[in-house]
């Protein structure tokens, strides 16, 4: 019996079965047949079992942690353990649309690229109770789908050289990614250093060396919880700059690890998603009443380098650096900004 193309990965959540039985009927109601769906019970003590147990499917393979490994050590399990040539890791409370697989499996042999590493559709968003937040907008003017060349597409929607928002937006989630699972692996799979932005870390470093697919089809339902159970506040900023600096600073030893020239465009980027990031945390730099747009980037790159290195200049600061330099230190740990300062020496 040959091995299917594709794996479907539910790393579930600890103790979080509310909407696994969604989920996992809507895997196995895809109207693509070539497919595993692999099940991880991360040691859950409800009834996440039972709900597991109760479908009788011979493309499900159900494994239970013996201990509660987290949720990046069950993803990096299920890819070692997934028989397909791609994967997808799908959430225990989103709800996979019936032609999702049949969309993936279609582009992946239309496209005729060997040399893809991810493949990224759109999404809807649902709330907790399955209503619909927002409905992408379709992008490629009647193209089912764009293939991009390495180095053209990163997270955050940005092109190096240009934002890809000024041409394309797509509203697309680490659910939702089809990835080559030799490439996952390749790329060391999700980083456990960075929790809450592994998703993110595993497709820039993908984008960096391999074409994406980017379809324009909506092909899961993602759910936004509206109340994540994280904390909030400074803690929360704390925590999260924290994490999206790591982030960056992985991003950038990756990217000097593997000689890809970028130059000045991956320094800007570096540095506009860190400043992007500065404005849409709760409790960030929004206090002042400011949205982030571009023209603030060299603004705040005054600021830091006032904050962090004495350097003052006042030309083009609505006001000047010592103002917004005491302002960013009041909202930011210490530590934090010399993080920061070291983050900004190295690009």
């Amino acid at each position: 019996m040959k091995d299917p193309l594709i794996s479907i990965c539910i790393p579930t959540y600890y103790n979080r079965a509310s909407y696994l039985k969604e989920s996992i009927s809507s895997v196995l109601g895809q109207t693509y047949p070539d497919f595993e769906l692999i099940i991880l019970n991360d040691g859950s003590t409800d009834n996440t079992s039972e709900i597991i147990k109760a479908f009788q499917d011979p493309r499900i393979r159900y494994l239970e942690n013996e201990n509660h490994l987290g949720y990046i050590a069950s993803i990096n399990k299920g890819a070692s353990l997934a028989k397909g040539d791609w994967i997808m890791f799908l959430s225990d409370d989103d709800v996979l649309l019936p032609e999702a697989l049949a969309t993936l499996a279609k582009t992946v042999f239309e496209s005729q690229i060997k040399e893809i590493g991810l493949v990224v559709p759109q999404t809807i968003n649902i709330n907790s109770a399955g209503k619909t937040i927002s409905v992408p907008k379709l992008q490629l003017n009647g193209k089912e789908y764009l293939v991009l060349k390495p180095k053209e597409f990163i997270p955050n929607y940005t092109l190096y050289g240009k934002k890809i928002q000024s041409k394309y937006r797509f509203n697309t989630c680490f659910p939702s990614t089809l990835f080559k699972k030799q490439v996952f692996i390749e790329m060391g799979g999700s980083c456990p250093l960075v929790p809450v932005a592994h998703d993110l870390l595993i497709a820039a470093k993908i984008c960096l060396k391999y074409p994406v697919v980017v379809i324009d089809q909506p092909l899961i339902k993602y759910r936004v919880h509206e109340n994540p159970g994280v904390s909030s506040g400074l803690s929360r900023q704390g925590k999260f700059l924290t994490e999206y600096l790591n982030y960056l600073n992985l991003l950038f030893d990756f990217v000097e690890k593997q000689n890809i020239e970028f130059g000045y465009n991956f320094k800007q980027y570096c540095f506009d998603s860190l400043i992007k990031y500065l404005f849409a945390v709760d409790g960030g730099l929004a206090r002042l009443g400011m949205r982030y747009q571009a023209p603030y980037s060299k603004r705040l790159k005054k600021i830091i380098e006032y904050v962090c290195f004495g350097i003052s200049q006042k030309k083009g600061l609505f006001l000047s650096p010592s103002f917004y330099g005491a302002v960013l230190i009041s909202l930011l740990p210490q530590k934090l900004l010399f993080k920061i300062a070291r983050f900004y020496k190295k690009i």
